[in-house]
């Protein structure tokens, strides 16, 4: 039922054509048509199917096919196992504890790894959050790395540090990273043009955090991108559009990135010393 789900709200939320999402999915276009089709029909909401599990989705759609006979197995009180579970730091309780305090009391019940998978359910249930489906080429996320470098001057001994700049494409996760002397207006655009020049083309959308080099403000008011920024991407044709404060989701991708980074580029070069951005880059 995944590429219902995705096909759904790429259709309904997107608007994208038939064949683009084909293309975005993989999905053969008959199947793709049929499936926008039964979504029409049945005039549900993309929040309505949001709060469906698979089983309630599939008899949605798929009414001529037998659905999954229902669990005999009593459920687990999951308002409670959730109540339990939140306390842990204090309490040191597990979910395997509470799972073995559900099956003393329900010898007949769920294993622990449907008993997880159903905890699983109820917790996207309590806080519904869309999978973001990344077209190719279509968005561009950007950051800096919270970890910098030590350059050394080789004359003076004196250690600045560079600041690492990390882009990341939506679709494929390909990573370009560049070592600039400060986040500065001038450094970041340069990143910019370098990590263009990486991929050897522009993606449709830049996804940047809410740095003063690219955002003057992100508000209830509205969006303000600086003025050099907004030059940038409009001399590449590219749309500016930038993560939401305090909604760490919309740069998941650009997050995942500086973390991969850190771990395996910077952490690996703990022992080296350079001695220029140059060296580093």
């Amino acid at each position: 039922m995944k590429s219902v789900r995705d096909i759904v709200k790429l259709h309904s939320e997107m608007g994208l054509s038939i064949r683009k999402i084909q293309g975005a999915t993989g999905v053969a276009r008959s199947t793709v048509a049929d499936y926008i089709k039964r979504f029409n029909e049945l005039g549900l909401s993309i929040e309505q199917i949001d709060a469906m599990d698979d089983d309630a989705l599939r008899l949605h759609f798929f009414p001529d096919v037998k659905s999954i006979t229902a669990s005999r197995k009593p459920m687990p009180d999951m308002n409670y196992i959730h109540q339990e579970f939140k306390r842990r730091k204090k309490t040191k309780v597990t979910l395997y504890l509470l799972w073995e305090e559900y099956k003393e009391a329900n010898p007949d019940g769920y294993q622990y790894t449907q008993f997880r998978v159903h905890y699983k359910r109820f917790l996207k249930k309590l806080n519904p959050s869309m999978r973001q489906t990344h077209l190719s080429g279509e968005r561009l996320f950007v950051d800096y790395s919270g970890l910098t470098m030590p350059i050394y001057n080789p004359k003076t001994g004196e250690v600045n540090y560079a600041q690492i700049f990390v882009s990341v494409l939506g679709a494929s996760g390909y990573t370009f990273v560049h070592a600039t002397h400060s986040q500065t207006q001038e450094d970041f655009i340069y990143s910019h043009i370098k990590c263009y020049e990486f991929f050897g083309g522009t993606p449709r959308v830049v996804v940047p955090d809410n740095l003063k080099s690219a955002i003057i403000s992100n508000n209830k008011n509205g969006i303000v991108v600086n003025e050099s920024y907004a030059d940038l991407n409009r001399h590449y044709n590219v749309i500016v559009d930038p993560a939401r404060p305090k909604k760490p989701k919309d740069k998941s991708k650009a997050e995942q990135g500086v973390q991969a980074i850190q771990r395996y580029i910077l952490a690996r070069f703990r022992h080296r010393k350079f001695f220029s951005v140059d060296d580093l880059c």
